[in-house]
């Protein structure tokens, strides 16, 4: 017993790796880690609900990230790997789907 509060105690010293997360509409910018993050555009190409597709399809996003004098273009994918960027490691974690003339929105997941 005591052996296991010790061995958590000395775990929740250890530092946790932060990761921010943004969710933003086309054209929005975000500001994180002193850059920003505009997602450009972004085209969704998956299986629409309730539908039978031969393809899942994904969902592709340009995003244009600056800090300082760095400005640089970037391409993140749904399902996909995380992109190095100035603002940190960014990954595309969710995309809502149109509903109702509604803006779609996508959530981005920022680590160091």
């Amino acid at each position: 017993m005591f052996g296991t509060l010790l061995l958590t105690l000395m775990l929740s010293a250890l530092p946790v790796a932060s990761a921010a997360s943004m969710t933003l509409r086309a054209g929005q910018t975000a500001t994180l880690n002193g850059a920003k993050i505009t997602l450009l555009r972004f085209t969704d190409s998956r299986c629409p609900e309730k539908a039978i597709c031969v393809m899942a399809g994904n969902v592709k996003a340009s995003l244009f990230v600056v800090r300082g004098k760095s400005a640089r273009l970037h391409t993140v994918y749904l399902p996909g790997v995380p992109v190095q960027t100035a603002a940190g490691e960014v990954s595309l974690k969710a995309a809502t789907r149109r509903e109702n003339s509604a803006a779609q929105r996508l959530t981005l997941v920022i680590g160091k």
